[in-house]
Formats: structure tokens, sequence, C-alpha cells
């Protein structure tokens, strides 16, 4: 089965996703559709399966470079609805160079691992062309205000103007690195905005979680990796006092406690849909290779019973599993390396509270 294949001009394109995000910001999450043109959706919907041809590049060219540290790799084609969020919201302003619509993960087990493998892609003889300088999207040197951190890259995709994929060049994919510590705090992040329709990840949410997760970013890098985050000036002690008292008031760690974790081994395949239903369901979608699971991407996210779905990949199951655990609000990894580094700050200091307290 043969991908998916631009059909409009990138002008088109940016029409097409103009028109989305004015329907959206008008009429909202369920009524936009019905504001903008069956032509324009299909637009957007050709150019965001396109980039399955993208995406299965992009992750057989890491895969070739990964082989010593053997991260966990994972690739995921961008949500539609989460294309549209992008665009309404200003995040993104252009459908036609988004650069995140195709998206392959790495999670390392270390910081040493990671600066490795990100020389390999740099000394790689592949074409693929990086689109900024090096220090602009490292979150470990300079994490984000939310706490957020790890490494992303975004290339332009170049093969030879031989081969016969070349119509798909130009086209971007965005490369995410991480150790497992910088990835088991994103991965919460995820669930709590998913489980509380909080906006963290996006910098613009009010709820006393934000100054939560901040906290715990700060020491998940002290107590896991041997250096500092967003907080670097706060004194440990204050660090526990502050997530204690807050935790008093989001009760966020302990809605993480009682969440179930998506039961969903036997039907995960290496090419998978997960669809969300609006009962709440995780229902998983195995496909035989992932070109036909990019033609039926489309179809299952517009089902009556869908919330939302993703379309995912890896090597394994067990890859998809650990590269994507927020689908399956897993955050049992950041409830480890929570508890870990309460009690290892608490341990070293004289204060008068307990981990009952916590």
């Amino acid at each position: 089965m043969s991908w998916p294949t631009p059909l409009n001009s990138k002008n088109r394109i940016r029409t097409a996703g103009k028109r989305i995000a004015k329907a959206q910001r008008e009429n909202g999450d369920l009524f936009w559709h019905f504001n903008v043109s069956r032509a324009e959706y299909e637009v957007a919907e050709n150019w965001r399966n396109s980039h399955g041809a993208v995406l299965n590049t992009a992750q057989a060219w890491l895969r070739r470079l990964e082989k010593d540290q053997r991260p966990v790799v994972g690739q995921r084609l961008k949500r539609f609805n989460t294309i549209v969020d992008k665009l309404s919201t200003g995040r993104s302003r252009d459908l036609s160079t988004m650069h995140d619509i195709a998206g392959v993960r790495l999670i390392f087990r270390n910081e040493q691992e990671l600066w490795q493998f990100r020389g390999k892609m740099d000394a790689s003889r592949a074409k693929h062309k990086r689109t900024h300088d090096l220090a602009r999207f490292d979150y470990i040197a300079n994490p984000k205000n939310t706490g957020y951190r790890g490494v992303h890259d975004v290339f332009e995709r170049q093969v030879g103007a031989a081969d016969k994929s070349s119509a798909w060049n130009g086209m971007k994919f965005e490369v995410q690195l991480r150790t497992t510590v910088q990835h088991a705090w994103a991965t919460a992040v995820e669930v709590y905005d998913s489980v509380q329709q909080a906006r963290f990840k996006f910098e613009d949410s009010k709820n006393d979680a934000y100054r939560q997760f901040l906290l715990i970013s700060e020491m998940f890098a002290r107590v896991h990796e041997g250096k500092n985050s967003c907080l670097p000036n706060l004194a440990d002690k204050e660090l526990t006092q502050q997530c204690a008292a807050l935790e008093q008031k989001t009760g966020m760690i302990a809605m993480f406690r009682s969440l179930s974790i998506a039961q969903t081994y036997d039907a995960l395949k290496q090419n998978s849909i997960l669809q969300r239903r609006k009962d709440g369901t995780l229902y998983v979608w195995p496909f035989r290779n992932l070109s036909r699971a990019i033609q039926a991407i489309s179809d299952i996210e517009a089902r009556d019973e869908t919330a939302n779905a993703v379309l995912v990949a890896a090597k394994t199951p067990l890859h998809i599993r650990e590269a994507f655990r927020n689908y399956f609000d897993d955050t049992s990894d950041f409830l480890n390396l929570y508890d870990d580094a309460m009690n290892q700050i608490h341990s070293f200091s004289n204060d008068d509270y307990t981990m009952a307290d916590i």
C-alpha cells in the first residue's frame, strides 16, 4: 500500500489551516467542523497524513544510529485535533510549516547516552537538514518555564532526487530526546492535562499544580540527574515543604496514585492506533504496517464514539508502552521517582514533618 502524497500547494495548505483555525476559535472544539467546508478539511487531512512517509523515513534513519545506546524509540503522527488546537491558539501560525506533525521520540538511560546519540545524528551521512542551531531547543541546558527538560531537533526530510520517495522532500519532522527521568516527568504532565482538562503543558494554566510540577522538575533534576532545572536557587528543604503544602491543595499525587493504568498489552502491535473513547475506555487498533494505519487514522478519529485517537509505532509493543505512557494513564515511573526524591531529600534534612504529611 502506498503512502499518501501531498496534493496541494503550500499556499493552499496555509489557507486551509487558517480557515480551520478561525472556525475553531469562533465555534469551539465540538462545532468547528460544521463551519468549515469539507474541501478545507480534506486539504489539511491530506497534508497531515502525507507525513506518514516522512515518519517512516525518520524512524528508519534513527534506528540505524541507535544500535549502541539502545534507547526506547517510538513514533507518532500528530492528532488532528491537536493540530487544530495549535493553529487556533497561535502556537503554530502556519499549517504548511508546522514542524512536529511527524514526531520520533527516543528515551535514554542517562544524559551521556543522549548526547552521544545527538552527536551521531550530526555526524550521519544522511542528507536530512536540521532547521535550527544546536542550542535553540536544548531544554536541558535551558529548561522551559514549565520545568520541561529534554532536547528537540527539527529536520527537513531530504533524499536523493533519484529516489522514488523524493516527493516528500522538504517536509519536516521532529526528534525528541529525553532521559527516563525527563520522560517520566513529561508523561505525568500529559496525564494531568488530560485528566484534569488543564493546559499546564502550554504554559497558560493557573492551577496550583503548575507550581507543583516546577518543584518536582527541580527535585528530579537534583536527586536523579545531579543538576538543576528551573528553580536552581531554592533550597532542598524549601522544595519538599512547598511540594507538601501544594499537595494538600491540589491532590495531584493522590490522583496519580488512584489512576487505573490501561491494560492493553495483548492488543498492541508494532503499528497501532490508540482510540480513547468518550466513555473513557482505551481501544487499540493494531495494523500490519504503518501505511495501513495511516490509511485508517482519519476514519477512526471521525467516529462518534471517539474522544481522540493517535497513531503510534515502535519496534515492539513494549516500546509503545514506554514511549507513550501518557496514553495509558501510566505515571508509575513518575511516582517512583517522586517518592525516592522526597525520601532522599528528607533524609538529609531536619524537617519536623513526616512522609505521611506528603
